[in-house]
């Protein structure tokens, strides 16, 4: 039989592709095949959707798997319920097949898994997701046999394998199924660091309120300060003091990299970074305060915190330290697609409510080390008062002039036009993701025109990471957005999730990226589940200060008004001082127990548009006006411009006749 060109989809993290490309060896594979009964010989032993088996026109052996929707065009699918796999391992999924018609789409999604028959999740409400290491799009495999394959990894200490589910979307097709495969594989030595160029990345902090201030060296006491902190690295002893400058004056953590770092000396220094380099490291002290260490050697960091962190989160290697005034984060990287030895955590064992708790990592070589105190940037006080959002759509004609009319009664109240639904075109996909293509590309360059006429700020939805659904690189996507943005002139993006989300680095760099490009233009993101995890309680404040306005909490049940999930992660002041909002679907009147069921959040009273307007601007918070009526309706009237708008406005007034910032009322925190 005629073997077809193997087609290799690679997924580092099972996020898009990185920025910077691994080397060009490929991976070994190393293990057995974990797939039971993968090429379909004993029937449909180890498949728990029962799937149907051929005797004929096999691709290897004797029979083959079929996923055949032709009869009623809904999505059918073959599921292995369970695949054991370790937590930072790499491994090749490939497999086989041959497609009919070619329409819709067929996924290969490798859902993560704690232990059999129990989903890893990102928070009670959200799974922990899955990689996708293959996709075939329309038309895409359709006629002879061909292989495909894809690497993907997960990065949580915690997982314990997959549900394998293959299925077909979005058309009617009969797709044939051999030779599928799970085996570990073994990547290439990561080659040394090129320092010092690994801690320099494109962007410029600096244009965003976030400056390398100063870089002074007194033999090997070096002195670094930021806009954000202030840290003095004592080379020679292997220690460095970290400051917080915004918000309040205080040493946050102090860091032990366990002995001395050997002669460094300033090599680069802008407003951008500052690096110091030794002979087997680089430290670049990045404008928005967070540090980043390149090491090729392994690096053991015990870092002691002078602050009682109110809210507390851990997913190994990282942690999140935040109290009323600012705090601190820790983020390690290992280059994807490459092998290094890993970074390992030992946990605090004191209370971590109290400030001297101490937490430790050994950075394995050729890895990075990353810490960041925060707030990096200061809250905007002028732009959270000028820069107000109303969310809204493209509607088709013949309702233009009634769209025109208004666009012009939103623009009395709204300087920001968010355009979401109905902007694109949604064929073949049900929902808007990648490749975008507009559905009427005049009605929406009218439409931006006339914004800019009425003086309003356009913003345009993308979905990062359904680029990567349809094997898109992050390279094509934010060459995308350069293009897209360039042909039709609106102003910024909002943006559902942030790109790489499991990548924390490479989410970092698109939004330096992103916002280099779009100037002071508003980069709206909505980021319930957050890099370096993608997870709902852990995230990264010195990426968030690369966006303007944030929206958190889809879908989390929120226990009150006093949850403190609303001021340590929905609320962004003193943390990234980003301007937050608030997505409340599952917002509580009350708090629940901790061992709520589903019938008591059902039986919950859910919080009003009011409370929610309410404790947001407590917060110092913002809205954005989601889908006002023409005609308005009681809401549009009642709840945004009578009560929000009106009270943002006397709140503006206040400011700046006092010149002093509003006092944020946090109410009391809930009993545990």
């Amino acid at each position: 039989m005629k073997r077809a060109v193997l087609a290799i989809t690679t997924i580092a993290l099972a996020t898009p592709a990185t920025l910077s490309l691994a080397d060009d060896a490929g991976p070994e594979v190393t293990g057995d095949n974990l797939v039971v009964n993968g090429g379909f010989e004993d029937g449909g032993e180890g498949w728990s959707s029962a799937p149907q088996v051929l005797d004929q026109g096999a691709y290897d052996g004797e029979r083959c798997g079929v996923i055949d929707n032709t009869a009623d065009g809904e999505p059918e699918a073959v599921v292995q319920s369970f695949v054991p796999l370790k937590p930072f391992t790499y491994y090749e999924f490939s497999m086989a097949a041959r497609r009919e018609t070619g329409e819709g789409y067929v996924y290969v999604h490798c859902n993560w898994y704690a232990a059999p028959g129990e989903r890893l999740m990102s928070s009670p409400q959200w799974s922990a997701g899955r990689a996708m290491p293959v996709t075939l799009r329309t038309g895409e495999g359709r006629g002879d046999w061909r292989e495909y394959s894809g690497i993907f990894r997960s990065n949580r200490a915690d997982l314990g394998g997959v549900q394998l589910v293959i299925f077909i979307r979005d058309g009617a097709d009969r797709v044939y199924l051999d030779d599928i495969s799970i085996r570990e594989v073994r990547y290439p030595d990561a080659p040394e660091w090129e320092l010092p160029d690994a801690v320099v990345f494109e962007g410029h902090p600096s244009r965003f309120g976030m400056a390398v201030e100063g870089a002074e060296a007194d033999g090997q006491t070096f002195t670094v300060t930021t806009s954000g902190a202030t840290y003095v690295l004592d080379a020679a002893a292997g220690t460095m003091s970290c400051r917080q400058r915004i918000g309040a004056d205080r040493e946050v953590v102090a860091a032990d990299f366990g002995g001395p770092l050997g002669d460094l000396a300033i090599v680069h220094r802008d407003e951008e970074v500052c690096v110091l380099q030794g002979d087997d490291l680089a430290i670049g002290f990045q404008g928005d305060s967070l540090v980043t260490i390149a090491t090729n050697r392994g690096l053991d960091v015990s870092l002691t915190s002078r602050i009682g962190a109110e809210w507390f989160r851990v997913q190994e290697p990282y942690l999140l330290a935040i109290d009323e005034q600012g705090g601190f984060c820790v983020t390690p990287y290992a280059r994807p697609q490459l092998h290094t030895a890993g970074t390992t955590m030992s946990h605090p064992e004191q209370d971590t409510g109290e400030p001297g708790w101490t937490a430790s990592w050994h950075v394995g070589e050729r890895e990075m080390f990353a810490l960041a105190v925060f707030p990096g940037r200061e809250f905007d006080w002028e732009e959270s008062f000028e820069k107000r959002i109303v969310c809204t759509t493209v509607r088709p004609e013949p309702r233009y002039q009634l769209e025109a009319d208004a666009l012009r009664e939103y623009a009395k109240h709204a300087s920001v036009l968010m355009l979401f639904a109905g902007v694109y075109d949604h064929a073949p996909q049900r929902f808007e993701h990648a490749p975008y293509n507009f559905t009427d590309p005049e009605k929406l360059q009218s439409t931006i025109d006339l914004a800019h006429e009425l003086g309003m700020e356009v913003i345009v939805y993308r979905h990062p990471t359904s680029y990567d659904w349809v094997n898109l690189s992050l390279d094509y996507f934010l060459e995308d957005l350069r293009v897209t943005r360039g042909r039709y002139g609106f102003d910024g993006w909002y943006f559902d999730g942030y790109p790489a989300w499991n990548s924390w680095l490479d989410g970092y760099r698109a939004m330096r990226i992103v916002r280099d490009r779009v100037g002071d233009a508003t980069i709206y993101v909505h980021c319930t589940l957050n890099p370096p995890a993608r997870m709902t309680e852990l995230y990264c404040p010195f990426i968030d200060s690369y966006a303007t306005f944030l929206l958190r909490a889809e879908a989390q049940v929120i226990h009150g008004p006093a949850d403190p999930y609303l001021r340590y992660v929905v609320n962004t002041q003193h943390i990234s001082n980003t301007l937050a909002t608030l997505k409340g679907n599952n917002m509580l009147v009350e708090p629940l127990p901790k061992d709520y069921t589903r019938e008591d959040l059902e039986q919950a009273k859910r919080a009003s548009l009011r409370l929610q307007l309410e404790t947001m601007l407590s917060l110092n918070g913002r809205c954005r006006w989601a889908y006002p009526g023409w005609p308005l309706n009681d809401s549009d009237r009642e709840d945004y411009i009578s009560f929000y708008y009106a009270e943002l406005n006397r709140m503006e007034q206040q400011w700046r006749e006092t010149g002093e910032p509003i006092p944020m009322t946090w109410p009391v925190e809930v009993d545990e």
